[in-house]
C-alpha cells in the first residue's frame, strides 16, 4: 500500500471514528505504516497496545467486543498527523 492509499484509509477512519475496529488499526499500522518508519514498534500488553510511529507513541486498548472508543481514534489521528500521514484540514 502506498502513502496515498494509507492516507485514504486514515481519512476513512477519521470520517467515521465510531466504526473503527482495533484489527483495522493494527493491520494498517503493522503492515503498511510500520514499514515506512525504521523505528516503528508495537508493544502488546494484556489489554493495551502501544504503538510508536516516528516520535509519536500512543496506546489503544483492545476492546473485548465492538469498536475502539473515539478518544483512542483521535489519539491515533493526532499521531498520524504528526508523521504527515493525515491532514485534518483535507489532505
Amino acid at each position: 500500500m502506498d502513502r496515498q492509499r494509507i492516507r485514504a484509509k486514515i481519512r476513512e477512519m477519521a470520517a467515521s471514528p465510531k466504526n473503527v475496529r482495533f484489527d483495522e488499526i493494527e493491520n494498517l499500522l503493522d503492515n503498511h505504516v510500520g514499514p515506512l518508519f525504521p523505528n516503528y514498534s508495537h508493544h502488546h500488553g494484556s489489554t493495551h497496545h502501544a504503538f510508536t510511529v516516528g516520535r509519536q507513541t500512543f496506546t489503544i486498548p483492545k476492546p473485548h467486543a465492538g469498536r475502539v472508543k473515539r478518544k483512542y481514534i483521535m489519539n491515533f489521528l493526532d499521531a498520524m498527523e504528526m508523521v504527515e500521514l493525515y491532514d485534518p484540514e483535507g489532505d
